[in-house]
């Protein structure tokens, strides 16, 4: 499995059932199929369904089958847990949101959930897309995840109230794994576990049973921590002779850049699931995500390493040679002369300064999360500021250039 977690780059999980878009999704989806991505996990969203249950309905099937029309299998979370920045149904405001939340776990609401399940599988199991259902995402994070600012959350986790809320949510969850293996004899299950502060042990004993496939989540900030974290799934996976999975990977701020992750992920031959294939308005936008709405990537190396391809990290590694052909001599040259000419020409001059860029980018000698090519690509409408800019950015772009060409000189 190379998979991606998705919603669509217009908002976070809420908007985009509320506010699905067939032309986006067709167009996001195919951006996947070109990374050769094979696989989605996307989050359903019960209050969507309980406003419309139909339209709801219909969107997740149009979503299987454009998912399935491009050779990508998905696999539906159908509760949750830690919804990201939700509105309410009619209104754009959005806050924290626990899904289907605490209020929402004691037997009273089962009922309702149990429909919920069923109008699922009545709809969708027959869809040739649906590879498994999870269960629930993070089923323990509403209660020992991150500190978020609400009454349940800042609740020490020792106390009886606490663990009484723990033991009511795996009561939840392990309901609605009978309740959906029941309905659905077809497809396999999992639940969606993260690595929390109590570990993952006592969650995988608690759930291990009662699933079909294991499903980690791993953002570790080192190559130790993720291949141990891994090593202890297979053993479970092991004890309970059960497939793993990888269902959440790839974090900037957590320190677990995806092309590490993935590279650890292919030498032990474990399935994954990016978190997430879209950078778009969402609130993860900043940390997460290799594609922007139009097509282009945050990080080349990222595309790399989903097929495949990683940057080499050990043994002897060749630095660009960026003078070889004297290029990069003759660029500063043409610089320098244009510096020091009068009213040279502009079109000329950000020629000269393309040329550096390139050289600079080619041989990684500047931040790429802002390549040099943006500026020059900035300045290409004349103008007395863009004259000044364009100045500054040649005799700057210069000293660098000619500084890494000096180093290279035996």
């Amino acid at each position: 499995m190379r998979g991606f977690n998705y919603y669509a780059s217009t908002g976070d999980v809420f908007d985009f059932w509320r506010d699905y878009s067939e032309t986006i999704v067709d167009r996001e989806l195919t951006y996947a199929q070109r990374l050769g991505l094979n696989s989605a996990r996307v989050f359903l969203d019960y209050d969507a369904y309980e406003h419309e249950p139909q339209a709801f309905l219909n969107r997740v099937k149009h979503f299987l089958r454009a998912a399935s029309n491009r050779g990508i299998t998905v696999m539906p979370v159908i509760w949750a847990s830690n919804q990201c920045f939700k509105g309410t149904y009619d209104q754009k405001e959005k806050e924290w949101v626990l899904e289907p939340g605490i209020q929402r776990v004691d037997p009273d609401f089962w009922p309702k959930g149990e429909r919920y399940c069923e109008d699922l599988v009545e709809s969708l199991s027959a869809e040739p897309g649906l590879i498994m259902w999870d269960i629930m995402n993070e089923p323990l994070y509403p209660i020992i995840g991150r500190d978020w600012d609400s009454v349940l959350l800042r609740m020490r986790r020792d106390t009886p109230e606490s663990e009484t809320l723990v033991r009511k949510m795996w009561n939840y969850v392990h309901h609605f794994c009978k309740v959906m293996k029941k309905l659905d004899t077809e497809h396999r299950i999992t639940v969606g576990v993260t690595r929390s502060r109590l570990g993952n042990i006592p969650t995988l004993q608690e759930i291990g049973p009662d699933i079909d496939v294991l499903s980690i989540h791993d953002y570790g900030p080192n190559r130790l921590s993720i291949r141990e974290h891994i090593d202890d799934a297979l053993k479970f996976a092991q004890q309970f002779q059960k497939p793993v999975l990888i269902s959440e990977l790839g974090c900037l701020a957590r320190i677990n850049p995806y092309d590490m992750a993935l590279e650890i992920c292919q030498e032990v031959g474990i399935g994954w699931y990016l978190w997430e294939l879209m950078i778009g308005t969402g609130y993860w936008r900043d940390v997460h995500g290799v594609v922007y709405p139009d097509g282009t990537v945050r990080d080349p190396s990222i595309v790399a390493a989903i097929r495949g391809f990683f940057r080499k990290r050990t043994g002897q590694t060749i630095a660009p040679a960026l003078d070889k052909e004297h290029n990069a001599t003759h660029a500063l040259l043409l610089a320098k002369e244009w510096l020091g000419t009068a009213d040279a020409d502009y079109t000329e001059g950000l020629k000269i300064l393309e040329q550096i860029a390139n050289l600079l980018e080619a041989g990684e000698l500047v931040p790429m999360n802002k390549p040099p090519s943006i500026k020059v690509l900035s300045l290409s409408e004349r103008s007395p500021a863009n004259r000044a800019e364009l100045c500054r950015l040649l005799i700057l772009w210069s000293e660098t250039l000619s500084s890494y060409i000096k180093l290279q000189i035996p």
